[in-house]
């Protein structure tokens, strides 16, 4: 009979972290019994090689996120292309177009957002969070997603909700949202006109890996009335700086 030793080992271990890492100050090993529903002595057994290797620090207050975790954030963010390379890409569509300029980064079945990284204007920024959108077929990078994800990954996500309606301008239309995503690949450019929010327009065009997979999207924010006045520039904005990104 195959041990649950390990595994379950491995997932307190994990909890810990992720435990440390929610609380806005240190955590005790008391309160982290608690959160784990084991004994002192476990966690204690499970902080030892976790500060050794630098993940925990101890301090007065209890354990805190050491250097090692943005070690792995760094080593993450350059595997992601969410290097000072994207950062200057951002910086030069932000100034062409005079508006917010964001880098969502894809993972796994290219429907999963691992990282984002923005040019703001003004402080204003897109709200995005790593993780699985629920607005996905309603943004102009979700939209870059699904269509260059494969049939069955396509299948999941609508099956899992269907395209839900979040805006007047929403296609909540499987029929249509199909006929948008054949548009999408032929152009090579996602629009979205207040279908994820209402007020807000974004376009986005895809990022290639050397492969080919889609390792993420370029996207422009905008009012819809600047959608509607300056789509061309933006629209070429944002496809020229998709192409260096993939530089």
């Amino acid at each position: 009979m195959t041990s649950r030793k390990g595994p379950r080992t491995a997932d307190r271990t994990l909890e810990i972290l992720e435990t440390v890492a929610a609380s806005a100050h240190p955590v005790s090993a008391k309160a982290l019994a608690r959160s784990l529903g084991c004994g002192l002595s476990t966690v204690y057994a499970l902080l030892s090689p976790l500060t050794d290797r630098g993940y925990l620090v101890r301090g007065n207050g209890g354990y805190a996120l050491g250097y090692q975790v943005s070690a792995l954030h760094r080593s993450f963010r350059c595997q992601m292309g969410l290097d000072n390379g994207i950062h200057a890409v951002l910086a030069r569509l932000r100034q062409a177009a005079r508006a917010p300029a964001t880098y969502v980064a894809y993972q796994g079945d290219g429907l999963l957002i691992a990282d984002v990284a923005t040019a703001a204007v003004h402080g204003e920024t897109p709200g995005l969070d790593v993780g699985v959108d629920p607005r996905t077929h309603a943004h102009a990078h979700g939209k870059i997603a699904l269509a260059a994800a494969g049939p069955a990954t396509r299948r999941r996500y609508l099956d899992r909700s269907g395209p839900r309606r979040f805006t007047p301008n929403t296609i909540s239309s499987e029929q249509r949202l199909t006929a948008e995503l054949r548009r999408v690949r032929r152009d090579g450019l996602a629009v979205d006109l207040e279908e994820a929010h209402p007020g807000m327009a974004c376009l986005a065009a895809p990022v290639p890996g050397p492969d080919g997979s889609l390792l993420g999207a370029l996207s422009l924010s905008v009012r819809p009335e600047e959608l509607r006045s300056r789509r061309e520039q933006l629209a070429a904005a944002v496809r020229r700086a998709a192409h260096e990104a993939q530089l």
